[in-house]
């Protein structure tokens, strides 16, 4: 009949209180690892070898009986009884001290099925409360359901009316808007034709040389400025023709503060946006060129577009500039140079295709080169030159031009109102 080491184990705890307490010359050679262990307790290599040496050494099994407490002996425990009979080796103890251990772990057996037993009427009387609060919460969700249901069905109904009247409400929106649109169409054509006889008839008086005379008060002529207003237009030409001679030839000496050099106002940053802004609401009518693939880049940078740029965004940028010259206050004329080393791929008919308008495209092998001569050419008008390129930057400027980064007319064109 096998056993374990397990088995006795209050047997070989006792055996090893009996090793610690020898001298080190009485203990057998196998157990001097266990004299000499630190471990509090037995640990299972110990156990193997105080087994062993107890199973071959008689001397050994009866030293550890005899040290053991008589009381302790006794007891009945079915596990102090089984290690008693493997120490005293009697009669069929083999026998005896299975039926212990049988009995023990019948014991344990029997603590294990109460335990569960236990846990199984817990877990009934639980199930039962579970169902209970199910019952209730699925009541209760039905009931809120139902409700929320309700107050849905009572928003919908409330924003369908309200929708109607929007919709309503939007319908007369929508005709309101048609008639300013018309009304603002008109004005804008009316403004055009205005702003066309004021250039007629500024270039036809343009023509003439000064001529002063007196009025019958006895006052001089003052001198005559020119408003890009068509009303105040219309005043300074009757106040014009009021001062002059019918038939001269010459005219009061011009008011030259048209032709005052551009300036970007105090304080302004050209490569901000509003630098852009001021020429569109503000500038007067200026001349503006326009470093093509310098304000594509800058356009996909700004937008964080990978690459070079291509067709597309040239595209893009010169509608937007083409919108630019036709809307803005100063109605300025554009000139847009791309550079034939950057860009490939265009209609050979393309530096063609704006010029019937405000905006003229240049597609030429060397656009630095070209702006900078254009500008040389146009020394006292007013010039602006869109680049971020330093060199042409400095080259431009010694011309009197007044610079606006690329990045600013990027900024403009992602807000822009054309």
């Amino acid at each position: 009949m096998k056993f374990r080491p397990e088995d006795f184990r209050l047997a070989l705890e006792e055996a090893r209180r009996v090793i610690k307490a020898m001298r080190p010359d009485e203990v057998p050679h196998n157990l001097r690892g266990t004299r000499s262990s630190s471990s509090r307790r037995l640990t299972p290599i110990e156990a193997q070898a105080l087994f062993r040496e107890l199973e071959k050494d008689v001397d050994f099994r009866q030293a550890t009986l005899s040290a053991w407490d008589a009381a302790q002996r006794n007891s009945a425990d079915p596990r102090t009884a089984a290690s008693v009979l493997f120490l005293e080796r009697s009669e069929n103890w083999e026998l005896e001290a299975r039926g212990h251990l049988t009995e023990m772990e019948l014991g344990e057996a029997r603590d294990e099925i109460r335990k569960l037993k236990k846990y199984e009427s817990d877990a009934q009387v639980e199930n039962r409360l579970l169902k209970t609060k199910l019952v209730s919460l699925r009541q209760g969700a039905e009931d809120e359901a139902l409700r929320r249901t309700e107050e849905v069905k009572r928003d919908l109904t409330r924003s369908k009316e309200k929708i109607g009247e929007l919709e309503k409400s939007l319908a007369d929106r929508g005709r309101e808007a048609e008639y300013w649109e018309g009304e603002t169409n008109a004005a804008w054509d009316e403004l055009t034709e205005a702003d066309r006889r004021y250039d007629e008839l500024r270039e036809r008086y343009s023509s003439k040389a000064r001529s002063m005379t007196v009025r019958p008060d006895g006052r001089s002529v003052a001198e005559i400025g020119f408003s890009r207003d068509p009303l105040e237009a219309a005043r300074m030409l009757d106040q014009m023709v009021s001062f002059w001679e019918v038939g001269a030839d010459t005219r009061p000496d011009q008011d030259h503060s048209d032709r005052r050099p551009l300036e970007l106002p105090p304080g302004m940053d050209p490569k901000s946006a509003g630098a852009m802004q001021w020429i569109y609401y503000e500038a007067p009518r200026l001349i503006l060129m326009v470093d093509g693939w310098n304000v594509a880049h800058y356009w996909n940078y700004h937008r964080k577009i990978p690459g070079k740029p291509d067709l597309g965004t040239v595209g893009f940028v010169t509608t937007k500039l083409d919108n630019l010259a036709e809307y803005s206050i100063g109605r300025h004329q554009v000139l847009f140079y791309l550079d034939s080393r950057h860009v490939s791929g265009l209609d050979p008919d393309w530096d063609n295709r704006f010029k019937s308008g405000r905006l003229t495209g240049f597609y030429v092998e060397d656009a630095d080169d070209a702006i900078a001569r254009e500008a040389a050419c146009r020394v006292g008008e007013r010039v602006a030159v869109i680049t971020s390129d330093i060199g042409l930057a400095e080259r431009c400027r010694t011309h009197g031009a007044v610079i606006v980064a690329s990045e600013a007319l990027a900024e403009w064109m992602a807000n822009s109102p054309v």
